[in-house]
């Protein structure tokens, strides 16, 4: 008892700091998410089951490249979803563009079809056309690839032409 009484504020001060650590660790768990999980948390869950090698995504890029209209073609892969950006010439038209975005989804196997999500991002050389880049998504496990909103060419433009 003489111990505590002789030492009552150190005692005092161990106390108020462990009670500040303890709440700061807890107000800490509440803010923060837990880091050991990963970004994706479970969406991510049977990827290993249905693997995409890059040699596959390059053998589509070389299969969309050899259309007629065709500049360029990049693809990446981002989680569940696949990215396709094609460079068209500018004499597309939106549906011309609409249709080899779709032809897109022939490429690929059902299998991956039904795992996998897939964009295809069509845009022109001149990057000045406000009508484009078309942007179509297909969701996995979905029939079809729904497009952005079709967007008219402004008159300045026209003019121009």
């Amino acid at each position: 008892m003489k111990f505590i009484k002789k030492n009552k504020y150190t005692i005092i001060v161990i106390i108020v700091f462990l009670a500040l650590v303890v709440s700061f660790v807890e107000i800490k768990n509440i803010l923060v998410p837990d880091e050991g999980k990963a970004v994706y948390g479970n969406r991510l869950d049977g990827i290993e089951k249905h693997p995409l090698k890059t040699s596959d995504l390059e053998s589509i890029e070389k299969s969309i490249k050899e259309q007629e209209k065709v500049n360029d073609v990049s693809s990446k892969l981002h989680g569940k979803i696949i990215n396709i950006t094609i460079t068209v010439q500018d004499d597309v038209s939106i549906n011309d563009a609409k249709t080899l975005a779709t032809n897109t989804i022939s490429l690929f196997t059902k299998d991956d079809l039904s795992f996998y999500s897939l964009q295809v991002f069509v845009k022109k050389e001149n990057q000045d056309l406000n009508n484009f880049p078309i942007i179509g998504y297909k969701d996995a496990g979905s029939e079809e690839m729904l497009f952005t909103k079709d967007r008219e060419i402004t008159t300045e433009e026209s003019d121009e032409k």
